[in-house]
């Protein structure tokens, strides 16, 4: 790679992010619409290349800084590259290409007209640029800026469709979003006051020596971070907007917004909290055990509402709410296992919520069910569709040789390390739970027999980008050390360990 695009790699990948999105209107006029399409998908595997190559530098050099347009923090604006933007960069480009592939086939039907999709890649562009900038951002003015736009990116693919329940469920969305973002920007405010800077190292220097005079102020501050953050990733019980939003979006939001919109925002509350503020702040104060009681509740409440729905996107979506709770309940663990187990989630719920909302999408469209009840013997018309739907719920179950177990592995062992037996139970049940709602999906469509023989496949397109996934999930799970050793570095960097390889 040339040195002067390796040296600005890291502002590179979402300025390219950014102008491929703008260009896309400019493109709804060339005769196959299609080539527009990939050449969007095109730009996130070159994304991925560059985070592939960011993250390989970080385990071989160690974390670095790029400071944009030559003006050094905290004047100027601060990329910190390391190994948890590594890891995200690499969740981002290994999950958001093979959506956009699947979404290239039909793109044009599912919103209404070329100059929709047109406009529907600009946004999907502009989600991924935002989630790629929280990934590599260095201060909180740049994180705000970021989420909003990562926000009303989102907001917009759910309205994608145009009809009344999508825009009902994007005003929902919109509304509770806005609230989130007022308390970020109020926890923000916070920090500044305190301590004077937005950048999150010189916030860090100076709370490292003067937080015990205002304890109480720092705690009501990342208190709102907490809320903030909480609602725009959906963190029970502050999830109300995603059931509706995520299962009335089109096929492809719904697979983005729950396999990496929600998980830009934890990368955004990681940052404020391990690298702004610092880990010993942290254990300090009560926010680790808050967010390992909800972390918990979220697991078991969400397991029990996906049980109770028959729509398959639905119960998809708030099987969201309960994966999300895995997460948090890794970050509330604070250990080096926990947060290991919390990045691996990322990268693993991400590949495997989008193989599940893209199987869930392709069978609606070629039967016409929506209901699980109404699947019967779709598995023998679609094997290659249920094969990867398969695939997708032996992961999120956590069945060993899939992504899913290394980074429930992980959070039974940070688990075990506090010697909190109970966060080890419901990670168990929680596991059990999830087999209770993703397995009837199989049994419908396997074992039991329908007298429709006229479903088929959907194009091969789609077909290999659900194989894509599908194969990333195992990958993982069979040969995790890359991916692994990324994500116990990322765990070091917030709590300031030094891991060796």
């Amino acid at each position: 790679m040339p040195v002067v695009i390796s040296e600005n790699l890291a502002v590179l990948i979402v300025v390219a992010l950014l102008s491929a999105g703008y260009v896309m209107p400019l493109l709804k006029k060339i005769k196959r619409f299609r080539v527009a399409e990939f050449f969007a998908v095109f730009v996130l595997g070159l994304a991925l290349s560059g985070g592939l190559y960011l993250a390989r530098e970080v385990l071989h050099n160690g974390a670095f800084t790029y400071a944009v347009g030559g003006w050094s923090a905290p004047w100027g604006i601060e990329l910190a590259v390391d190994s948890v933007s590594g890891l995200f960069l690499i969740t981002i480009g290994l999950v958001a290409a093979p959506i956009l592939l699947w979404a290239s086939v039909d793109l044009v039907r599912e919103v209404g007209s070329r100059a929709r999709a047109a406009w529907y890649l600009t946004l999907y562009l502009l989600l991924v640029a935002a989630l790629s900038g929280l990934a590599v951002t260095g201060d909180l003015f740049n994180v705000y800026v970021m989420v909003e736009v990562a926000t009303i990116a989102s907001c917009a693919i759910v309205a994608a469709r145009s009809n009344a329940v999508s825009v009902e469920a994007t005003f929902k969305y919109l509304m509770l979003a806005t609230i989130g973002s007022g308390f970020v920007l109020l926890g923000i405010g916070f920090l500044f006051v305190l301590t004077g800077n937005l950048n999150m190292n010189f916030i860090f220097q100076e709370l490292s020596t003067s937080w015990q005079n205002y304890p109480t102020a720092l705690w009501v501050g990342l208190s709102f971070f907490m809320v903030g953050f909480g609602v725009k990733s959906a963190l029970f019980p502050l999830h109300v907007w995603l059931p509706d939003a995520h299962s009335s979006a089109i096929t492809p939001s719904s697979a983005m917004l729950s396999s990496l919109a929600v998980k830009g925002y934890i990368i955004a509350l990681l940052k404020v909290f391990y690298i702004a503020v610092g880990p010993e702040i942290i254990t300090n104060l009560p926010i680790t055990d808050i967010m390992t009681l909800l972390g918990m509740l979220a697991i078991v409440a969400g397991a029990l509402f996906a049980l109770a729905q028959d729509e398959l996107k639905r119960r998809l979506a708030f099987s969201t709410v309960s994966q999300v709770g895995y997460i948090f309940l890794g970050i509330g663990l604070g250990n080096i296992h926990g947060l290991t187990g919390t990045f691996m989630h990322i990268i693993s719920h991400g590949a495997t919520k989008a193989l599940l909302f893209l199987a869930a999408g392709a069978i609606i469209k070629q039967t016409g069910k929506t209901r699980i009840s109404e699947m019967a013997g779709v598995g023998f018309e679609m094997p290659v569709t249920l094969g990867v739907f398969a695939v997708g719920s032996l992961s999120m179950i956590g069945i060993p040789l899939f992504s899913g177990f290394v980074s429930k592995w992980q959070l039974l062992l940070g688990s075990l390390v506090n010697r909190n037996f109970l966060a080890v139970i419901v990670l168990v049940g929680g596991s059990l739970l999830a087999a209770a709602y993703l397995l009837p999906v199989l049994r419908t469509a396997f074992f039991e027999r329908s007298q429709d023989r006229t479903v088929k496949e959907v194009p091969y397109v789609q077909l290999v980008a659900m194989l894509f996934l599908a194969v990333v999930i195992i990958m993982v799970g069979t040969f995790p050390s890359f991916v692994l050793q990324l994500a116990k570095q990322a765990a070091g960097t917030l709590l300031g360990l030094e891991v060796l390889p």
